[in-house]
């Protein structure tokens, strides 16, 4: 494990530097019974709704939650751009997860401000690498 020196004086960070930028992530648990077939029958639904919202530049970034405590069939985040949490909160209640009953969600707030975002795009291969 590397252990790093505290930060001090003039090592400081510039916190005005911070991104600051607030999106909503929206975290998804299914309900109690929810199968992983439930979820496989409605996932293309679920995911030309997500697509829906790309293209009007609503989905910030979004998927499953793979593992964790209560991680279960059908957990998700996604992180909204919404003017306010009605607004998200009004866009996460169409998820055709949760107009279906098979799972439930909850709101926040979340500031962007630490982070990088790597990728390699070839115009000319039409392909992309994230890193």
């Amino acid at each position: 494990m590397n252990s790093m020196p505290p930060v001090s004086g003039n090592d400081a960070p510039d916190l005005s530097r911070l991104l600051g930028r607030d999106y909503w992530m929206v975290i998804s648990t299914p309900v109690d019974g929810t199968t992983a077939e439930d979820i496989a029958a409605l996932a293309p639904a679920h995911i030309a709704w997500l697509l829906g919202l790309e293209e009007r530049h609503l989905v910030f970034l979004s998927g499953p939650l793979v593992s964790g405590p209560g991680v279960g069939p059908g957990s998700g985040v996604t992180v909204l751009r919404a003017a306010d949490e009605a607004e998200a909160t009004a866009i996460a209640s169409a998820d055709p997860f949760v107009t279906t009953g098979l799972r439930t969600f909850v709101v926040h707030r979340w500031r962007l401000n630490e982070g990088s975002v790597s990728m390699r795009l070839s115009l000319g291969r039409g392909t992309y690498e994230w890193q």
